[in-house]
């Protein structure tokens, strides 16, 4: 168990699975840096949006295979229910706080946009002593996090899965 952390670019999808695009962080690891962005004031504590279920839609998980010979309603509802899920996982404020902490505590998939990524980074670097969390002492954790969230922000945000 731990963080899988991918880049994404301005489409939204993961851009790639090599070492510059991607962030595994171990549970331990995860956790620290999940605190730790809290304490400098990086997430803050939102509702989870809910994502919608099958049966909403008439559906049951086989309906969901590439393989499955639905019938034209049953593909308008698989159709409505893969936007509604995906529009659970895309949904972003419009003027950030900053990051909520749901989307990177879940690997669901949740995309963290940009300006999401900037506003936490602002607050953290509003912070008192700041630059003395990434000095080069002892683990690099959340000096190697903060250096991922900076080329995030600068792509098309990340993705927790």
């Amino acid at each position: 168990m731990g963080y899988d952390f991918y880049i994404v670019g301005e489409n939204r999808a993961i851009r790639g699975t090599g070492p510059k695009d991607t962030l595994f962080l171990s549970a331990l690891q995860g956790a620290s840096v999940i605190d730790t962005m809290a304490h400098f004031g990086m997430t803050v504590e939102k509702d989870r949006p809910q994502f919608p279920s099958l049966e909403d839609y008439g559906l049951g998980l086989i309906h969901l295979s590439d393989t499955a010979d639905l019938t034209e309603d049953q593909e308008k509802a698989k159709a409505a229910f893969v936007a509604a899920f995906h529009g659970v996982r895309e949904a972003a404020a419009d003027q950030p706080e900053a990051i909520p902490a749901y989307k990177v505590r879940l690997s669901m998939g949740y995309w963290v946009t940009p300006s999401e990524i900037a506003a936490a980074l602002n607050r953290y670097e509003a912070h008192p002593n700041y630059d003395c969390a990434e000095l080069p002492f002892g683990d690099q954790t959340w000096a190697r996090w903060i250096a991922f969230l900076r080329v995030a922000k600068a792509a098309g945000g990340l993705r927790t899965l």
